[in-house]
């Protein structure tokens, strides 16, 4: 009974520290750096040696978010069942490692991990530890591999990494892709309430490279001549464009359109129907990443 028992404390031991792989950066070539900070996006890499990179990720929300991915320079033949540990440095003797979550890492995709987790493994780091997965070896079914994060000189991007999410926007792409500018009878000014809206705009897209076109598309309610309102909803889009070129958007990206009495919204025989008419579209395209 003793020796079943030892032998099963032997096979836990084993599983929690060794594996017959082992991919992890020494304390020579350990390796931290901000390879993103905008007001978008932060990125914290970490290059891990023989096996691929490590990010951490956050991104302009109105929640505060972490996402970590592990990239293999192998893509992952199959899906499978992934444990992730903290683990403590080889010069930390005697500590036990903890498990922070089992996570399942996909076919032809990179390693992923979010919210919680992420945020733990970062707090792993921070403390000395090192966030190590373990899973069975892709092509030997007897064989366990392990690849390590080092908390070798981590701290000092850390902080800057912390530093980069305090000024992310509060808001994101899906956010500001759509919004509607309203206006006075016969008028062409933005109001204060346009403006603010304009700069959010401006404020994200001006570091989103991956914005390919922002649509500008004006409108006027039917009371006036035609020629009249086409002319006024040009010249509220065109507004529009001038004021996001001051903001600092390129202007080639920008596009154009107004298309007077058309495309009405809402009845033109009341005042708040009127109003919804009397309006300018922004629509913006994303490719895709």
């Amino acid at each position: 009974m003793k020796k079943i028992i030892l032998t099963t404390l032997l096979l836990y031991f084993n599983c929690s520290y060794a594996a017959n792989k082992s991919y992890s950066a020494t304390m020579d070539n350990s390796l931290w750096y901000i390879s993103s900070a905008t007001p978008i996006q932060c990125t914290l890499e970490h290059p891990i040696p023989r096996y691929g990179q490590a990010y951490f990720e956050a991104r302009a929300n109105k929640k505060i978010n972490l996402d970590f991915k592990l990239h293999s320079k192998q893509a992952m033949p199959k899906t499978g069942m992934v444990t992730l540990k903290s683990v403590p440095p080889k010069w930390r003797p005697g500590n036990s490692a903890e498990k922070i979550d089992t996570v399942k890492f996909h076919q032809q995709f990179d390693g992923y991990v979010t919210r919680q987790s992420a945020w733990r493994m970062l707090n792993e780091l921070e403390s000395g530890q090192y966030p190590t997965f373990y899973f069975e070896d892709w092509y030997n079914k007897n064989q366990i591999t392990s690849v390590g994060l080092s908390s070798v000189n981590f701290n000092k991007s850390y902080n800057e990494f912390n530093n980069c999410i305090d000024n992310l926007l509060p808001y994101n792409f899906d956010d500001i892709a759509y919004s509607i500018l309203k206006y006075n009878k016969n008028g062409i000014n933005l109001t204060p309430f346009s403006k603010k809206r304009l700069k959010m705009i401006g404020d994200y897209i001006k570091y989103d490279e991956h914005i390919s076109i922002i649509l500008v598309s004006g409108y006027s309610d039917s009371y006036g001549g035609r020629h009249h309102n086409q002319q006024l909803s040009e010249q509220r889009a065109t507004a529009v464009k001038d004021y996001l070129a001051q903001l600092g958007l390129d202007n080639e990206k920008i596009q154009v359109a107004g298309y007077g009495e058309r495309y009405h919204v809402a009845d033109n025989r009341d005042v708040l129907g009127r109003m919804q008419n009397r309006r300018v579209v922004i629509s913006i395209k994303r490719e895709e990443i």
